[in-house]
């Protein structure tokens, strides 16, 4: 008898779940407890707690909800991912993967969101036509951020197809979507964007190491930076990756490939070791399962950078759940700890994921704000819940 889809991602979810440690492991850290043992799925749609053992955040107690989830309410402009970044102009610019709109429905586009948390609207700045393609077969967003003026866009999948056998469902499953990653650059707010999609003749950031950069956001076109660096981490695939990259280049240099450098080691004073060979580039956080494409911003009123994860219950599965993770760190590269562990985060039936932080709608004195997130992608996205999410919430301190 065929193997079923759902069979097929329920005996994955297992396999990954049976060797998944569960002690986040950070290169500037030292002396982190060992893993309490592996975690068994048991049954593909309800699955036990997990444990996440880690050290915690000296600074962070918490996250306190304060609001419900709050769905975006136009239930034509649909998608997923949002990257989310704060621009030169005041508004926030983001791009939903598989845009499910009335005149597209797979790849990705650019979008404006205008106002403030909850009252606010969703405007297609460009539909990026060329950019088409589902799942792994197709670009998809990852990171966004502003800089001088400019906007620059990260997305993976480039070339539209694996260094892997060719998307065949089982690989895409078992190591999910986030290879050959590419950055373009807009000066006009997102109406156009360089280089043309058509003309790149490979990725930037080729195979599956630097799959799923997000740019590291500080402010409003990237005000309040910390030297003349752009900063981006990648985790390995789209969800429930193992290991955080971070890389690095200057500002003014973003578009060049050969600018970029990655931590490739700790050197003396715990500072890191850079290499402008993305080979030698080795992980500054490593926590199986909890790290896909992750999120990453500083907060200036605690001098904290925090980094936003999560983790399906079931890999690539839209209907058995997730758990939320929220780390935090004071430099980039760590050392890490613990913020927040949510499991299970929400209901099985939104499913959330792509935590992000839009920092215009963060109080930093008070540490308050709106997180935004996607909703379940089941039935190809024709779900309801196959869309922007905020939620209100305050971080605790100790």
């Amino acid at each position: 008898m065929p193997t079923t889809r759902r069979e097929l991602l329920s005996g994955i979810g297992a396999a990954a779940a049976a060797g998944l440690c569960t002690t986040p492991r950070s290169l500037f850290s030292q002396n982190i407890p060992q893993s309490p043992g592996p975690i068994h799925a048991g049954e593909a749609f309800a699955p036990p707690k997990s444990i996440v053992n880690a050290p915690h955040s000296p600074v962070l107690k918490g996250i306190e909800w304060s609001s419900q989830v709050i769905p975006y309410p136009e239930p034509d402009k649909r998608g997923d991912t949002f990257p989310v970044t704060w621009g030169a102009d005041g508004h926030i610019y983001t791009s939903a993967g598989d845009p499910v709109w009335p005149d597209k429905g797979s790849g990705l586009d650019i979008e404006r969101i205008i106002g403030e948390a909850p009252d606010f609207r969703v405007e297609r700045v460009n539909p990026m036509r060329d950019y088409t393609g589902p799942g792994g077969c197709g670009p998809k967003p990852t990171g966004m951020i502003a800089v001088d003026g400019k906007l620059y866009l990260a997305f993976q999948n480039m070339t539209g197809r694996s260094d892997l056998p060719a998307n065949e469902f089982a690989i895409m499953a078992t190591y999910g979507h986030g290879y050959d990653a590419q950055i373009v650059q807009s000066s006009d707010h997102g109406k156009t964007w360089d280089p043309n999609l058509k003309t790149i003749q490979k990725p930037m950031f080729p195979g599956r190491t630097f799959g799923a950069p997000a740019f590291v956001n500080f402010g409003r076109d990237n005000a309040g930076t910390r030297d003349n660096f752009v900063y981006a981490v990648s985790g390995e695939g789209w969800d429930n990756g193992t290991h955080l990259r971070l890389g690095r280049t200057p500002a003014a240099e973003i578009m060049k490939p050969e600018s970029w450098q990655w931590v490739a080691g700790a050197g003396p004073g715990g500072r890191p070791v850079w290499s402008k060979d993305l080979a030698s580039a080795v992980p500054v956080l490593t926590h199986p399962g909890y790290l896909g494409c992750a999120d990453m911003v500083y907060l200036r009123g605690i001098s904290r950078y925090l980094l936003l994860s999560w983790h399906h219950k079931v890999k690539s599965n839209p209907d058995a759940g997730s758990e939320l993770i929220v780390y935090d760190s004071p430099e980039p590269w760590g050392p890490f700890t613990l913020v927040h562990h949510e499991d299970p985060w929400e209901t099985a039936e939104l499913n959330p994921y792509n935590p992000r932080l839009p920092l215009k709608w963060f109080d930093h004195e008070r540490l308050e704000g709106w997180m935004l997130f996607s909703g379940s992608w089941r039935s190809g996205g024709k779900t309801p819940n196959y869309r922007m999410h905020v939620k209100r919430f305050r971080l605790v301190t100790v």
